[in-house]
């Protein structure tokens, strides 16, 4: 692997960690994010300097947030990786369930807490307002996403040989 792939590679594991991730996830999602084609497990462990369990605890996990496509090939057992080509949207549908749950909590413990507790119902209610914003802001920016994508010349799709 290319140096410059290879600190991507592992920028995105630093990233991903940080956000709460496993490191091998986010090594995984670097990886494919870069990759032109799918990869098997095996491929994958290879590439990234793993273990084979490493890799499909990951890859697993990252297809069940969203992020990657699992397919097959033809003729060939192995199950193969690719990013979906709708990972972002999916990033943004993850955070707002995240902000809705935010606001539905921020909501109930407004409305239960008793009058005296004033200032904490407003910093509530104030944060309850702003997670509503940050769901009608993502829901405007998955429309305006889409649209430019729509006027874009397709991708080509990746398939494995």
């Amino acid at each position: 692997m290319h140096q410059a792939a290879q600190n991507f590679v592992e920028r995105m594991g630093l990233m991903m960690e940080a956000d709460g991730l496993p490191r091998s996830a986010g090594r995984i999602f670097g990886f494919l994010l870069l990759a032109e084609t799918p990869f098997s497990l095996d491929e994958m462990a290879e590439q990234l300097q793993v273990s084979k369990a490493s890799v499909s605890t990951n890859a697993r996990l990252l297809e069940q947030v969203g992020l990657l496509d699992r397919i097959s090939a033809p003729g060939d057992r192995r199950d193969f990786y690719q990013m979906r080509p709708d990972a972002w949207e999916r990033m943004l549908e993850v955070a707002r369930k995240r902000w809705e749950t935010m606001r539905s909590v921020l909501v109930e413990g407004e409305a239960t807490l008793p009058p005296e507790m004033e200032g904490a119902r407003a910093r509530l209610a104030e944060a309850a307002r702003f997670h509503a914003f940050l769901l009608e802001e993502g829901d405007t920016l998955v429309d305006r996403w889409r649209a430019g994508r729509a006027a874009e010349v397709p991708a080509p799709e990746r398939r494995v040989s």
